[in-house]
């Protein structure tokens, strides 16, 4: 049996699976360190009915790849520094494999959702923050971190984004931003000026990840692409007023949404040696 987790900063959700397919889930909120280990170990014992084989955990990044632990997750209190693939094999009698969350999405939708058959596939995710993974001939593409392409520089002045950048994607374009710099809900704000500026400078945004990994298709999720047309209309828009020196990518809304994370890590539970 194989068990996917998905840790975010506000919810945690566990399934086991296989095959592109969830055959069991659990969906709670995420605590603090040690509380949030006990509450994960028990979810797994619930929806896995026979050994585990392997656990993948997805984790918002800065994810050091080399040893799996994170970098000051913004939103994850006590988890800084801490050994996450260790600590859960220790309490799960398992296999354990630490990985970016959003790269995890990626990787679901590259086999089995809006992704398959292309390559390489670029998936970003637009909600409260903006994260991105990629996944080239079928594997999840990992420098010495994770990719931070919400946190991508896009003008000398603004906003400031949580992390403390000035002016980056995230400023510019995420839910938390829209909320800050107009005090309203982001679905509130569909169609509105400061609804179509931010995603205008989302697209510019994707345009420049297009022109740094040349994908054959970008996959897009999270909360506000729920808005549909009037989330990738503007989207599509922006890409093609400032991509220029290469052709159009195709721009497409997820298909496994929600679940494009825990069947991205189900999967490679299953591929991981």
């Amino acid at each position: 049996m194989y068990i996917g987790i998905d840790i975010g900063g506000t919810h945690t959700r566990v399934a086991s699976g296989a095959q592109g397919k969830i055959q069991q889930r659990l969906d709670f909120p995420t605590k603090e360190f040690k509380q949030g280990i006990q509450d994960i170990k028990e979810a797994v014992q619930k929806v896995s009915s026979e050994k585990i084989e392997r656990v993948v955990i997805g984790l918002p990044g800065p994810i050091e790849t080399k040893t799996g632990k994170l970098l000051e997750p913004p939103n994850l209190v006590g988890w800084d520094r801490v050994n996450v693939a260790d600590t859960f094999s220790k309490i799960l009698n398992a296999q354990v494999v630490v990985e970016h969350d959003v790269s995890v999405a990626a990787l679901g939708e590259s086999l089995y959702g809006a992704g398959a058959g292309k390559n390489p596939v670029l998936y970003i995710t637009v909600s409260t923050g903006i994260g991105m993974g990629l996944v080239v001939d079928g594997k999840i593409y990992k420098g010495v971190y994770n990719p931070e392409a919400g946190e991508q520089i896009l003008s000398k002045a603004g906003p400031t984004c949580s992390c403390g950048q000035e002016s980056d994607l995230e400023s510019l374009s995420a839910g938390s931003s829209l909320k800050r710099l107009t005090g309203k809900d982001p679905k509130d704000l569909v169609g509105s000026k400061a609804w179509t500026d931010a995603m205008d400078w989302l697209g510019i945004g994707i345009t420049n990840s297009i022109l740094h990994y040349s994908p054959e298709i970008v996959v897009i999720g999270g909360g506000l692409s729920e808005a549909g047309d009037r989330f990738f209309d503007p989207v599509r828009k922006s890409v093609k007023k400032h991509l220029k020196i290469l052709p159009q990518v195709p721009i497409v809304p997820a298909a496994l949404a929600p679940n494009s994370g825990l069947i991205g890590a189900i999967t490679l539970a299953e591929t991981s040696n």
